[in-house]
């Protein structure tokens, strides 16, 4: 997560959508009052700064679970961090931040972002999942899907940002954002893209039924956005 008191900007990062590489480009424009989490696995010349601190744990306490999980994030101090929910980031920052600052984060087609998804789980040797055994119906067997709507709704599925760009157009959406917040945007770096060696379109990969299962379990975010196979 990023957020940039001199731009008046809240990054709310969601997974296998450029994340990362946005975070290092905005990082670049960061001063020394804003906040910049660290990034899992490290990246040389990324500087996390003010990320920790102490916070109210029964703020932000919305279902089962939120309370434990408040108190241990505070027990270790950490306030804000790479994948927070925008819900508990929201607890968490002074509400004249969160309210008057513009909140953006990326959403990927759902087909897309779960054939990157596959492919991280093959072959990042950082990752939990990490088996580079793993065949794609063995993938979606497991239903381990990655999931964005959590990163940036509440807990009825209703958006807490203010703008959820796309990243089928991203350089557009992206080079517009950052003239608006008054930094010029010079492309992203490449942070993670030797992950994904099968550089085919989903299209070419899933079969119908895999197409099925995809768009039953990301149905609430292809009626959030609309999202067509």
């Amino acid at each position: 997560m990023i957020v940039s008191h001199r731009h008046k900007l809240i990054f709310v990062k969601t997974l296998k959508s450029a994340g990362t590489s946005i975070e290092l480009e905005l990082a670049r424009h960061c001063g020394p009052d804003d906040i910049v989490t660290p990034i899992f696995p490290g990246i040389p010349g990324h500087k996390p700064r003010n990320w920790r601190g102490w916070f109210a744990p029964w703020r932000g306490v919305r279902r089962s679970g939120d309370l434990r999980k408040n108190v241990l994030e505070c027990l270790r101090r950490d306030r804000i961090y790479n994948h927070i929910p925008a819900r508990f980031a929201r607890a968490r920052l002074p509400a004249r931040i969160w309210d008057s600052y513009l909140k953006v984060c990326v959403e990927r087609n759902p087909w897309d972002k779960t054939l990157s998804h596959f492919h991280m789980f093959r072959n990042a040797a950082w990752h939990r999942h990490h088996d580079p055994e793993l065949t794609l119906d063995r993938y979606l067997e497991n239903r381990i899907f990655c999931h964005n709507a959590p990163f940036y709704c509440d807990t009825r599925g209703k958006p807490l940002v203010d703008r959820v760009l796309r990243y089928d157009r991203l350089d557009a959406e992206l080079a517009g954002l950052f003239a608006e917040i008054g930094v010029p945007f010079e492309g992203l770096p490449q942070a993670k893209s030797t992950l994904r060696p099968d550089k085919r379109p989903y299209r070419e990969v899933f079969s119908p039924r895999q197409t099925r299962i995809i768009a039953d379990a990301f149905e609430h975010e292809i009626s959030l956005h609309g999202w067509e196979y």
